[in-house]
């Protein structure tokens, strides 16, 4: 609603009110912070489905998409490697035995699929700003810096757009890669 009617949103820290946050609207307004926001999305979990017959297939993912939305179950992140033979999935980690149930059954006779494998210990992490648009290497800093921590990324995803990388780890890990990519980009300094 907010997009719609121009209105500004300012997101502020409540432990640290002095500082002015940030002001979200609807203009790029170019920085020289290639990165703004480091966002972390807990209560999730992983749904993948795998069989070498996938690959080049049509229909398959349009099958998976189709019996989640039957079912009700929200995706909020999609991975499908160039080969074709497997699609990930974060959905809500109370719905991962659902997304189980709902696969299993709609896909049992369809012989592209060969296993279907879920893991509801997991975090999604998003790099965020419109400085990434263009910029070389961003990717690059991103999982450098969480590699530097030895935390394994299972799962990634990022937009035509440039605007968002978003990638998947262990619960455990979460915490420690929002820090180490804070402290790469320079954004535990407050804003410049």
């Amino acid at each position: 609603p907010a997009m719609e009617r121009g209105i500004a949103i300012r997101v502020k820290d409540a432990s640290n009110p002095e500082m002015p946050g940030t002001l979200i609207t609807g203009e790029d307004n170019p920085s020289e912070q290639v990165v703004k926001a480091v966002t972390r999305i807990e209560g999730v979990g992983l749904v993948s489905v795998y069989g070498t017959r996938m690959a080049g297939v049509p229909g398959v993912a349009a099958r998976v998409f189709g019996a989640l939305a039957d079912g009700g179950i929200n995706i909020h992140m999609i991975s499908q490697g160039s080969s074709e033979t497997n699609i990930t999935m974060v959905v809500p980690a109370d719905q991962v035995l659902r997304c189980r149930e709902i696969l299993t059954e709609s896909l049992e006779k369809d012989e592209t699929v060969r296993s279907l494998d879920v893991d509801d210990d997991v975090s999604v992490v998003s790099v965020v700003g419109s400085g990434m648009r263009g910029t070389s290497g961003v990717a690059a800093r991103v999982f450098a810096a969480v590699a530097k921590k030895g935390i394994n990324v299972i799962m990634i995803a990022q937009g035509s757009s440039e605007l968002n990388i978003s990638f998947v780890v262990k619960r455990n890990d979460c915490s420690e890669a929002v820090r180490a990519i804070h402290a790469e980009f320079g954004l535990s300094q407050g804003p410049g």
